[in-house]
Formats: C-alpha cells, sequence, structure tokens
C-alpha cells in the first residue's frame, strides 16, 4: 500500500507539474564549469551562458544567422565589415552596451589564464576594431573571412569595465550580462539559478525563474522527472525512449546532433605516454600512430553499425567526417568506413607492426551517453585486431585539462560545430594560438597540405567555391586518418507532457528552447 500511494504521489506530481507555470527545473547532464563565458569554449558553457550573456549575432534553431547586440553588418571589402549596435540594450546591472564593450570583450579573449579551449578561433582573422560611434564598430580582418558574423554568434559581450575580471571573480558571482537571464545562484557540479530579466531587448522570457540541476547519472535524471523533482530533462537513456514514449504523461522529443563521437590519436610525438610494445614484444622503434596506415587500420576495426543499433539503440548513425552530410560544406564522397579486419591488419603488417602493439584508450564516464561502455566496445574490437588496450575512465571535469596536457595517446570525445569549416579549423588545422588554428588540436595532429587546403577554403569570399574548398580539406584529412569519426549522436529530451522542447542541431539544454505547449 506505501508504494502504491508513493506512485500515487509521484504520478500527481508529474502531471500537474514539479513547479509553477513561470518557473522551470531542468535536470542536465551538462556540466557547467564556470560563470567566466571565455575561459572555455564547450558545450556547458555555451549552453548556460547563452542564458545569461548575448553576441553580436544569434543562431536560430534553423542555424540560421539572426540579429542580437548587432542589428545589421555589411561587408565595406573582403577585409572591412561594418556592424551596426543595438541601441537601448543594458546590461543586468542597468549600464548601457555600447561599442566599447565588444572591443574590450574580443580583447580580452586572448587573455584567459588556463583556457582548456580559447575562443580565439572565432576572432583569429581580426587585425583591428575601428570605433564609429557608441553603436558602429569597423571590424579589419588579416584575411578574408566570409564566416565572421557567424563567428562572431559564439562570442559573448560583457562589460568594457568587467574585461579586467578574472575567471575566479566570475566564478565567484561577479556576473553581468545583457542576456534575457541574469544570475542569481551557482554551485558548481551541482545547480545554476536564474531570473529573468526584464528589461532584456527582446522582451521578457518566457520564464520567470530558471533551475538548472546537475544530474549526471542516467537513472537519477529520469528517477527525478518522473517524481516530479524536475520538469525536463537531456540526454535520455537510450534504453528508457520507448517507456518514455509510451507514457501519457511525458512527451519525448528527438533532433539530429551537428556533433561527431570522434577519437583523436597522438600522431604528431615519436614517443607517446601510452603506447608501446605489447608484453613480451621488442620495444617498439616509434610511435606507430604517426603512420596514416595505422590510423586508418584503427577505424576500419571499429563496427560503427553496431555500436548505433546495439549500443545507442539507434540513437545515432555511423560518421566519415565532422559532420552528417546534409550540412553545407560537408563531403558528399566520403562514407562511414565499414568493419574490414582484414584490410585492417594488412595494414598494420604495411606499417611494420604486424602483431599490434600497447594502447590506452582514455575516455570520459559521465559526459557522453554510454561514453564508457562505448569505449571499452571500441577496445574490444582493437583487441580483436591484435592490439593490446587499455580503456581509461576519466572524470569529464578532469579529462579535458589532461588532453589539453597531452597526457593521453588516445582519447574519445565529441566534437560540435555550427558549420562545415569550424571543425577543421578547430581540430584539425596545426596548432596556431596566433592565428587562432588549431585551438581545439590537443594531439597537435599536424599536416601541411591540410592545413594549406583549409586556410584557402577559410578565405574563399565566394559561397559556391568556399562550400568546394571546405570539402576538399575535410577529405584531404581524412584521407590522412587525421582522427578517426564514430558516430553522429541523436539529441533526445523529456519533459512533462505540457511543455514543448525544439531541438537544437548543436549540443543545448536550456530555457531558451522550451516553452509551455499549445
Amino acid at each position: 500500500m506505501r508504494r502504491i500511494l508513493c506512485a500515487a504521489v509521484a504520478a500527481i506530481a508529474l502531471v500537474t507539474g514539479g513547479a509553477s507555470a513561470q518557473t522551470l527545473t531542468l535536470g542536465t547532464k551538462l556540466e557547467l564549469n564556470t560563470l567566466d563565458p571565455h575561459f572555455f569554449n564547450g558545450f556547458p558553457q555555451a549552453s548556460s551562458h547563452s542564458q545569461i550573456f548575448d553576441a553580436l549575432t544569434w543562431q536560430n534553431d534553423r542555424q540560421e544567422i539572426e540579429p542580437a547586440l548587432a542589428v545589421s553588418w555589411r561587408l565595406i571589402d573582403d577585409l572591412t565589415w561594418e556592424f551596426r549596435l543595438r541601441q537601448g540594450v543594458v546590461f543586468h546591472d542597468g549600464s548601457p552596451f555600447t561599442a566599447d564593450d565588444v572591443i574590450a570583450t574580443y580583447a580580452r579573449l586572448p587573455n584567459v589564464p588556463n583556457s582548456p579551449a580559447l575562443f580565439t578561433v572565432f576572432t583569429r582573422a581580426i587585425a583591428a576594431i575601428d570605433r564609429i560611434d557608441d553603436h558602429t564598430i569597423r571590424i579589419r580582418t588579416s584575411t578574408p573571412n566570409p564566416l565572421l558574423p557567424l563567428d562572431l554568434s559564439r562570442v559573448f559581450i560583457i562589460r568594457a569595465a568587467d574585461a579586467g575580471q578574472t575567471t575566479s571573480e566570475f566564478n565567484a558571482g561577479k556576473v553581468n550580462g545583457t542576456g534575457p537571464y541574469r544570475h542569481v545562484e551557482w554551485v558548481n557540479a551541482d545547480r545554476l539559478v536564474l531570473q529573468r530579466f526584464e528589461r532584456h531587448w527582446r522582451g521578457p522570457a518566457t520564464w520567470e525563474r530558471v533551475t538548472e540541476r546537475v544530474i549526471t547519472r542516467d537513472p537519477s535524471r529520469v528517477a527525478a522527472l518522473l517524481a516530479g523533482e524536475v520538469d525536463a530533462i537531456d540526454l535520455v537513456p537510450v534504453g528508457d525512449k520507448a517507456r518514455i514514449r509510451q507514457d501519457p504523461r511525458l512527451a519525448l522529443f528527438s533532433g539530429p546532433a551537428a556533433v561527431v563521437h570522434y577519437i583523436a590519436l597522438d600522431s604528431a610525438r615519436a614517443q607517446s605516454p601510452h603506447v608501446g610494445a605489447k608484453d613480451g614484444q621488442p620495444p617498439l622503434a616509434r610511435n606507430p600512430l604517426m603512420d596514416a596506415r595505422v590510423r586508418r587500420a584503427l577505424s576500419l576495426a571499429i563496427d560503427r553499425t553496431a555500436i548505433c543499433e546495439r549500443l545507442m539503440e539507434g540513437s545515432c548513425t555511423p560518421a566519415s567526417q565532422m559532420l552528417p552530410p546534409s550540412f553545407p560544406g560537408t563531403s558528399q564522397r566520403l562514407q562511414p568506413d565499414p568493419l574490414d579486419l582484414n584490410r585492417a591488419r594488412a595494414l598494420l603488417a604495411e606499417a611494420g607492426v604486424p602483431n599490434g602493439f600497447r594502447l590506452a584508450l582514455h575516455t570520459t564516464t559521465d559526459r557522453y551517453p554510454k561514453d564508457s561502455q562505448i569505449a571499452q566496445a571500441i577496445g574490444q574490437m582493437w583487441t580483436r585486431l591484435g592490439l593490446q588496450v587499455s580503456v581509461e575512465g576519466v572524470p569529464g571535469q578532469v579529462f579535458f585539462g589532461a588532453a589539453t596536457r597531452q597526457e593521453f595517446s588516445a582519447f574519445i570525445a565529441q566534437y560540435g560545430t555550427i558549420e562545415a569549416s569550424e571543425g577543421p579549423r578547430a581540430v584539425l588545422h596545426t596548432n596556431d594560438a596566433q592565428r587562432g588554428l588549431g585551438a581545439a588540436n590537443r594531439v597537435r595532429y599536424s599536416n601541411p597540405r591540410v592545413d594549406a587546403l583549409i586556410v584557402d577554403a577559410l578565405g574563399e569570399m565566394d559561397p559556391e567555391k568556399r562550400i568546394a574548398k571546405v570539402a576538399a580539406a575535410i577529405e584531404a584529412a581524412m584521407e590522412d586518418q587525421a582522427l578517426i569519426p564514430v558516430f553522429h549522436p541523436t539529441w533526445d529530451y523529456a519533459s512533462r507532457r505540457t511543455l514543448t522542447i525544439t531541438p537544437r542541431p548543436e549540443r543545448r539544454f536550456n530555457a531558451l528552447m522550451i516553452r509551455p505547449a499549445g
């Protein structure tokens, strides 16, 4: 009887909602680790910060660029863009937004200490900014950059007076944006609480108060939704999708992801920390991951179809590159590598390691759906190829810093892009901090031919020619197996039936995506 009563109470809470019509509580796997909008170019930060801060431009849920803090922009010549800024915008403390705030924000980006992934990839081409007046700027670029309005949608604007703040000061609550919600409370790895900013230039947002609760364990997020403790959750476990779909109290929402689940390989160093000879074998002369044939063999040993159909239960599609081929600029020629152990073994023999080698594969344990299980499956597939593989799990908060310090030889991660050239320039181009290229190239992969093709594509102002050049750069990188694309995930969300969630291709889960149903 007690169990029946508890179930009834949970059902009532779910139907009526665990919160009033003016409040929203989310249960999310995204673990926000900073309130500094320029510290870490990552999924959790972009998702949460987009509620507190605005950028010059905004991408709608169809990935189209729309005005935000800039009302219009035009290309004066191949190296000069003029942006007209929105008037009447105020920060959360009531101070007015002007051109000075934009200039100070962009100047801060290269100077954020200990950043795991800088935002300079989006401002790499900016040579100078001319202040015409309080609400007009001209941005001069060192090379033609046809995607500057798109790039600037990723950089959140702060007050010029706050540009000297440290990351620690932001994290202590000194947060002042122009976004639709203002910061109330943040507890690292636990929750973010926001209050509607009534003076936002778009008008008052949907929800008066928003709480993002970090619930990294998949069963716990589902349980919180069923108990009415949260109104919506992200990354619905694939094993729970059918159950949620059949429950009349709940709604399930799914959408394609502009993300690749990939393996990065240390191809730059002759000696790599987690690569060596198999037990009882002679020492290796050098790191075999430096050989493209070895990297291709590892790709051919992965059964992507089995991962998507069995492990992910249909919530992904096999990948051949960094974005699904439906996106403009992607290669229409590339296909996901099929499982081919015979060809893979032949490539290892050609590369001089017919008996395989020892390799540690590092993975997050709490970041992506089934991240540990997927890594274990890939480890077993590589073992069948003849490698001696260990799979090492690392918490997400530790993982990315270690990867940036090049502490791994092979690791699994995800990278989300909003345009086909963004992944190549951030992940595949040789790391070049001065030019803002290769900012997410944590294994220091480098190929001069691929670099030249990427730079050529980035500077092409003709849209049709540019699409062809981006595709050529991607094909060259995949021919060299710069990384191993495994699959493109599907974003799955669930909520009370009284809500509607609009999925976005990039990894996001926030109040801006959710509104009352009907």
